[in-house]
């Protein structure tokens, strides 16, 4: 796993916490 994937999940609970709460 690249450092960029690593990134691109963190964004993505990120943005999924967002939309949830």
């Amino acid at each position: 796993m690249t450092l960029n994937q690593l990134n691109w999940l963190s964004v993505g609970v990120a943005l999924t916490l967002f939309i949830v709460l």
